[in-house]
């Protein structure tokens, strides 16, 4: 190293030298950097590893959310669904009963319908033939009065004049007249002596 500082210039020597230690700083500083460059490569890329794999997690967790608040609200309306086809089916089978119930009391209606129409037919039936036997019966009595001779005209039995309007006792004949009554002694007609007499007025 002497030798050469005493052999060449000052400016020459420094020259000379420079360029040696730039390309040794340079080839130094390239690796260091290059080494530096990797190891950033190599955080970034775990670093972005560790955040798309925090997203996805996130990702992931919120799918699970929305995928159950889907899941409670598609149950909580297949619930209420439920719930309403039930009603439904209640109802419907209220209404069946309700119908039923409707055609037996009908069909009691009709029934007794048919038989007050029966009953009525027959009382029908049963006043006509009545009356049917009542002016037969009426028709046989006119006939039979307009046959049958007609009564004498009673008289009284002691004079035979007027009509008996007394009645001796205790006989209880009615048999002599008003004028006759107090005359006679024994009964006209049985011959039992009276002991009272009785006026019956006959008139109508």
């Amino acid at each position: 190293m002497a030798n050469l500082t005493d052999n060449q210039p000052n400016g020459a020597g420094t020259d000379a030298l420079l360029p040696g230690k730039l390309s040794f700083l340079g080839e130094d500083f390239s690796s260091h950097l290059q080494q530096q460059m990797l190891d950033v490569d190599r955080l970034v890329l775990c670093h972005m590893g560790k955040v798309t794999a925090e997203l996805m997690e996130r990702r992931r967790r919120l799918l699970r959310q929305m995928l159950a608040a889907i899941e409670q609200g598609a149950a909580k309306r297949l619930k209420a669904k439920e719930e309403e086809i039930e009603k439904m089916a209640n109802l419907n089978w209220a209404l069946q009963e309700r119908i039923q119930s409707l055609c037996v009391e009908n069909q009691i209606w009709r029934d007794l319908a048919q038989s007050s129409e029966a009953t009525a037919n027959s009382l029908r039936t049963n006043l006509e033939q009545v009356m049917d036997a009542q002016s037969n019966a009426g028709e046989q009595q006119r006939c039979e009065d307009s046959c049958r001779p007609r009564e004498e005209k009673k008289v009284c039995k002691n004079c035979g004049g007027d009509e008996p309007s007394v009645l001796l006792l205790p006989c209880r004949h009615l048999c002599v007249c008003a004028a006759c009554g107090p005359v006679v002694r024994l009964c006209p007609v049985c011959r039992f002596p009276h002991n009272g007499a009785v006026h019956v007025n006959l008139s109508h």
